[in-house]
């Protein structure tokens, strides 16, 4: 028998002041948690290649956040019927600081991946329910907006991340002390600002979890591809790079411009996301795609042809993930809405799991082109989809 009701405070009336709090609060708190990430995730590389792991075990390891949120994503919505938000989100703050001396204790490759394992299952719960957070503080005239906010903010503290990485080195117990209490800060903005602001989930989702796929396969799909094609560039273009003739520094130079891409376009992408059918938007957000990886052998061998293409490829392709939550939002509520995040969160998941495997392949028969080939046939596939969904589904009115 369902339960009674479904009760959110972000669907009763907030004041401004209380929408503010709010929104300070969720994107606060995961932008902290995203330098943590960017921290973390470049130390403990650099401390396995030095300790002469194999490279084999440094990707199966990085691979372990992405298994720990195929694993636990099904089950986060209904831990938020059990459990109020925040205090889920300060329980995932706590696990993961407490990861981070972790594995300074106990420096072992095979403990290593039980504690990233174990930190992946908290990453997950912060993401999902931040999503979900700020899906239900948004309107339809401004929810493209608010989620690229959200996606801005975080990728600067994840871009941010190295750098700190820089000023506090990789020696010693000092880099996992120093991250741990950044992503212990991340508690800080939830306790200051969004005490009784957070969404509640009282009542079970009318729909299984698998149905969001069936249901919203454009708007699910689109975290899948994104996730691939993200961890495609940041794990397979250097090494593409270095095989068509660049140096080593510039091949990790690019990686920059399409961090920076990411960074600069999600707001105008949410704002015209706002203004516009956003099916129309995805399906440009995935011909944009497609076209920029088709078009990288053949402006590689200038940086200067390079620069600006990376930039507006990975500009427009992070649309894929800010409209995809966009539409989300503005399909479903409540309960549905968490396990549809949830959902969204898994696909992205799925997504950077079989990425680099695919493309590494694909580089083995066809050395080093594979990579297009591989990200060129996921986006095109995806492109379909969306243009199905697009000239097929009823269409949704844009906000005025």
């Amino acid at each position: 028998m369902q339960e009674k009701s479904l009760t959110m405070l972000a669907d009763a009336p907030l004041t401004p002041t209380e929408r503010r709090r709010s929104l300070i609060a969720v994107i606060a708190c995961i932008s902290v948690v995203g330098m943590g990430l960017g921290v973390s995730i470049p130390l403990l590389a650099l401390l396995m290649e030095r300790s002469g792991v194999p490279a084999s075990l440094i990707g199966l390891n990085t691979a372990m956040p992405a298994l720990a949120t195929f694993v636990f994503t099904p089950f986060i919505p209904g831990l938020l019927r059990r459990v109020p938000a925040i205090a889920f989100l300060l329980g995932c703050i706590a696990v993961s600081a407490i990861a981070m001396p972790a594995y300074y204790l106990f420096p072992s490759i095979w403990l290593w991946f039980f504690i990233r394992f174990v930190n992946g299952l908290a990453l997950t719960g912060l993401f999902v329910v931040s999503e979900f957070w700020i899906n239900t503080l948004a309107d339809e005239k401004n929810r493209g907006r608010l989620i690229g906010i959200y996606g801005t903010v975080l990728s600067c503290g994840f871009a941010s991340g190295p750098i700190l990485l820089f000023l506090v080195g990789t020696e010693g117990m000092a880099p996992f002390a120093v991250i741990a209490c950044v992503i212990a800060a991340a508690a800080l903005p939830l306790l200051l600002f969004g005490r009784g602001l957070a969404p509640r989930v009282t009542e079970r989702p009318t729909r299984s979890f698998a149905s969001f796929f069936i249901a919203a396969p454009a708007a699910t799909l689109a975290g899948l591809v994104y996730g691939a094609t993200e961890t495609d560039i940041f794990n397979m273009l250097p090494v593409y790079g270095v095989r068509i003739g660049m140096t080593e520094q510039t091949a990790a130079f690019v990686l920059s411009i399409f961090a920076a891409g990411n960074i600069l376009c999600q707001i105008p992408i949410g704002l015209w996301a706002d203004r516009a059918d956003r099916r129309f938007v995805l399906l440009v957000c995935a011909l944009i795609g497609l076209l920029g990886t088709i078009a990288i052998p053949f402006v590689a061998h200038s940086i200067w042809l390079f620069a600006p293409t990376l930039f507006l490829f990975g500009g427009v392709v992070v649309g894929l993930y800010t409209v995809g939550l966009t539409l989300l939002g503005e399909r479903f509520r409540g309960a549905d809405l968490a396990s549809a995040n949830a959902a969204f969160v898994m696909m992205y998941s799925i997504g950077a799991l079989i990425g680099p495997p695919l493309s590494g392949a694909a580089m083995d028969l066809w050395d080093p082109h594979g990579l297009i080939v591989a990200m060129g046939g996921l986006c095109g596939l995806y492109v379909l989809i969306a243009g199905w969904r697009y000239f097929t589904a009823p269409r949704i009115r844009p906000a005025p």
